[in-house]
């Protein structure tokens, strides 16, 4: 759904086993939340880089996530 500037984006199925693959990808990481990496595999799927946050957890994964100051 896109509203303005801002486009949502449904957590499906295959979106959440996605996640559920990078859980157990970065098991040694156990910071970093569910959230966060639902989130990483949403941007990997549409092919985003860029993300404005001041978790730096998307850069300890290692797959070019850019932190936006």
């Amino acid at each position: 759904m896109n509203a303005g500037y801002i486009n949502l984006v449904w957590i499906t199925p295959e979106r959440f086993d996605a996640a559920q693959t990078l859980r157990l990808k970065f098991n040694d990481k156990p910071d970093i939340s569910f959230t966060d990496l639902t989130s990483m595999g949403v941007m990997l799927e549409l092919k985003m880089s860029k993300i404005i946050t001041g978790d730096a957890h998307f850069t300890h994964v290692g797959m070019g996530f850019v932190l936006l100051p």
